[in-house]
């Protein structure tokens, strides 16, 4: 009975509400209507749909009881609504702030509460990585045409723009795929790239099948012609190259953070300049791109500075009368926007998941592997974060891959039948103590 239920509330082994959400991230916004001054796009419709009932399953412990990091999802959200009502009223600040809070602590408990096993984690990595490859029927002939098939064709059906003018790179198109950016198909592609690895290919070079979809997905990230998605791709690569070379060597991440911390002070001490410009110079395609880049770091904490409590919500930010309002550093405008605590409760979220799953001892090999495609992918896009903005679809995919992973917390491997037999305790692997 459990299995015909289980098999009934997945399609190709991934739960239905995360396929659903996962096809729907993939439409442009297009495929949306306007309720007021709120644009409801399809991905924004399921979570609003699905927010209350997820927010009372987490708070009733079916799924898992609630953790600290639940409580920093939900605070940070709050953080930010009192910022927006702070800056724009109470009206304002509640539509703002609670599309807002469903887009974040949503996108969160999507992965969160539907990924409690092992098999749901494999399930979501398939139909992601089987994603991405289906985009590249259509992507591939893109770049070398010019012809955004799916964007264009989409928004032909819905009545909504064309893809924007962008000038080629490398000689190729830059694919937009089924979205508003090359940046959003970029990053969206190479943060599968993890999951192809070590979960699809299960990190054997001889398993040709899955290693193809491995470089299909480098290949999807590759013509968005994007320095964002290449940084996640090249944060993911160096990691797991690193794990493959010292994978039985003990404290081999501290050694990599201590190698980190050494670079970070020798830029610092030979260079003249600092460690963070040599970073944007060097994963950015030109050195236009990273002297903008560079002046919204400056300007960018000083307003920080002048209002570290709330932020200025979604107000302009004081700069040059030559600059973009646009900032390229999804950490900096969370602190700009929403201010210091904010920023603060969602770093903490970040670095305390991967902190407390990563001190699991004697997990299952295929579970070390399901840790490292996900521990991997958001140390990419955290890295990249620092040179692109995560908005729109990227935005609610980074908190769905934080949430993806909370399951690590507390979930218990089968003991095996021989085991019992010898009286061993009821499990070997005991869930990771939270601080």
């Amino acid at each position: 009975m459990a299995l015909a239920a289980r098999k009934s509330s997945t399609i190709f082994g991934a739960p239905v509400p995360i396929v659903i959400f996962l096809f729907a991230m993939m439409l442009p916004t297009a495929v949306s209507v306007n309720l007021g001054g709120l644009r409801l796009s399809a991905y924004r419709v399921v979570l609003i749909l699905m927010f209350l009932p997820m927010f009372f399953q987490l708070i009733s412990g079916r799924r898992g009881r609630m953790h600290v990091f639940d409580m920093l999802v939900l605070a940070h959200c709050g953080w930010a609504l009192l910022a927006l009502i702070k800056w724009g009223g109470l009206a304002r600040g509640i539509e703002s702030g609670g599309i807002y809070s469903v887009e974040c602590a949503g996108a969160y408990l999507m992965g969160r509460l539907y990924v409690r096993t092992y098999e749901d984690f494999v399930g979501v990595a398939r139909v992601y990585v089987g994603l991405v490859l289906a985009t590249l029927v259509f992507t591939i002939p893109e770049a070398l045409s010019g012809i955004h098939i799916l964007h264009d064709g989409i928004a032909a059906a819905f009545g909504g723009p064309k893809a924007a003018f962008i000038e080629q790179r490398m000689g190729i198109e830059r694919a937009f795929g089924p979205f508003d950016h090359p940046i959003l198909y970029g990053v969206f592609s190479a943060s599968a790239f993890s999951m192809a690895y070590f979960v699809v290919a299960e990190r054997r070079l001889m398993n040709l099948g899955g290693m193809a979809k491995a470089g299909g997905v480098v290949l999807a990230a590759f013509i968005s012609a994007s320095g964002g998605p290449y940084t996640v791709l090249m944060m993911q690569g160096f990691v797991a190259a690193w794990e493959r070379a010292l994978g039985k060597m003990h404290g081999r991440w501290a050694a990599l953070f201590s190698l980190f911390a050494i670079v970070y002070m020798g830029i610092d001490l030979l260079s003249n300049r600092t460690p963070f410009h040599v970073f944007v110079e060097y994963l950015t395609f030109s050195k236009e791109s990273a002297y903008n880049r560079i002046l919204i770091f400056e300007y960018g904490s000083a307003e920080v500075a002048r209002h570290p409590l709330f932020g200025i919500g979604l107000g302009d930010w004081t700069r040059p009368v030559w600059m973009s309002d646009s900032m390229d550093n999804f950490w900096l405008i969370t602190a700009v926007r929403y201010g210091l605590p904010a920023f603060l409760f969602q770093v903490g979220l970040l670095l305390g998941l991967v902190w407390v799953v990563g001190q699991r001892k004697n997990l299952p090999m295929e579970w070390r592997r399901a840790r490292h495609a996900w521990a991997f992918t958001l140390f990419g896009i955290g890295v990249a974060a620092a040179t692109v903005h995560l908005w729109n679809a990227l935005f609610v995919l980074f908190f769905f891959l934080i949430g993806l992973g909370a399951w690590l917390i507390d979930a218990v491997p089968a003991v095996r039948r021989v085991l019992l037999k010898r009286a061993v305790a009821p499990s070997l692997v005991q869930p990771a103590r939270l601080f």
